[in-house]
Formats: C-alpha cells, sequence, structure tokens
C-alpha cells in the first residue's frame, strides 16, 4: 500500500503526512494481514522503543503472538567522527534463544537502527528474526519484510503530537512565520485543533521567553 489515502501538505519544501487515529489502526490491520497471508508464525514481537510501543499491542494480539518485549537504541553521531553510532540503551530483558522474532517499529526511516536490532537479536541467539513496520520510506538501507504504506513525506503519527508541534513551530518561528500562520500550518497538516490549541500557547511562550 502506497501513501495515496493520505494527504500531503508542503511547507517550506517540507511534505508533511500526518495520519489520525483511525489511519493508523487500519494500517496496523492491514499489516498485520500481510503477515497472516506470509504463513509466518513468530514466538515473540520485539517492539523498539518508543515508536513500536503504540501498535505493539494490538498487533500480537492479531497475530496471536503468545510474548511481548521491548528494546530501546539510541544512534548519535561519533564526537570528531562523520558516523553514525548505535548503542543499545534499554537491554532486551528476555532470553530469546532459539525463539522466532519479529521486529517491529513504526517507522523505517533510514534503517540503521533497525538493522541494528535484526543483528542484536541474532546475537542473543534468535533462530530467526524478520522485520516489520507501519511506514517505510525509499530511502532506507534496511527493508522491512512487512510494511503497510511507504512516502517519502515526513510523517507525523498521532502519538507524538506535542513533540512535532514543538519541533516544527520553534524551527517555524526561526524562519518569521507568525502564531497566526503556524496555527493554519498545524491544521492544513492534519493536526487536530483540540491538540493545537492546548499546546501551541505554551510551546509559543517557550519560543517568546528565549528572544
Amino acid at each position: 500500500m502506497s501513501n495515496t489515502n493520505l494527504r500531503e501538505v508542503n511547507f517550506d519544501g517540507i511534505t508533511y503526512v500526518a495520519p489520525n487515529w483511525q489511519q493508523m489502526g487500519d494500517f496496523t490491520f492491514s499489516l498485520a494481514q500481510k503477515i497472516t497471508a506470509s504463513g509466518k508464525k513468530f514466538d515473540r514481537l520485539v517492539a523498539l522503543a518508543k515508536g513500536g510501543w503504540t501498535w505493539s499491542r494490538t498487533l500480537v494480539d492479531y497475530l496471536d503472538i503468545p510474548n511481548l518485549s521491548s528494546t530501546r537504541l539510541k544512534s548519535y553521531t561519533d564526537v570528531n567522527k562523520n558516523s553514525e553510532k548505535i548503542d543499545v540503551i534499554q537491554p532486551l530483558a528476555d532470553r530469546i534463544t532459539g525463539e522466532r522474532i519479529l521486529i517491529f517499529d513504526d517507522v523505517a526511516d533510514s534503517g540503521r537502527t533497525l538493522d541494528f536490532a535484526k543483528k542484536y537479536m541474532e546475537s542473543l541467539g534468535a533462530k530467526s528474526v524478520t522485520i516489520a513496520t507501519l511506514c517505510s520510506k525509499p530511502r532506507s538501507i534496511c527493508t522491512p519484510d512487512y510494511c503497510a504504506f511507504t512516502t517519502t513525506s515526513w510523517v507525523i503519527f498521532p502519538h507524538e503530537y506535542r513533540e512535532f508541534i514543538e519541533q516544527a513551530v520553534k524551527s517555524w518561528c526561526t524562519n518569521k512565520v507568525n502564531s497566526k500562520e503556524c496555527r493554519s500550518r498545524l491544521l492544513e497538516i492534519g493536526i487536530p485543533d483540540k491538540q493545537i490549541d492546548h499546546f501551541l500557547p505554551k510551546v509559543l511562550s517557550k519560543v517568546s521567553s528565549k528572544k
């Protein structure tokens, strides 16, 4: 499935898509159907924190996977090196030797974290490792075995509205976009007005206090 059902909005050369909760529910079910159709079975789903947390519980239900675990990885640029390093900051707590593992995350963006996660699971003795994401971007170096939709746009998931509003508005204000236009942009992208009205004044207050 492509992003044809998602409305794309462009501001300042950046294209955004913001699937709502209903659409994300549909994507999760679509992903589960694809995995089920493949005939593959899994002993455990490992959600990558934090992006994989929200829909992992639903996915293990749809797929009848008995175990759900989580690990958290962090990527950063090495000091004095032009390379990205990935560390395990929340190790997998469960023993997975001999298990069939399904790694799950919300998006395959650069793909580096997913690639690292697969090798990490293998190093812990997993019998097999499969990757599923809700969204996959063409630039990803790690192509998921299963995904619900693809896009080149910046995806704003409904579990990160506050984070996006803060990040986007700070950037827009730096480019002299006024508060009224910021609100208009957020609405156009697809952020619900209740969340905008709750978080936008707080962000604008932070921006104003730093001037």
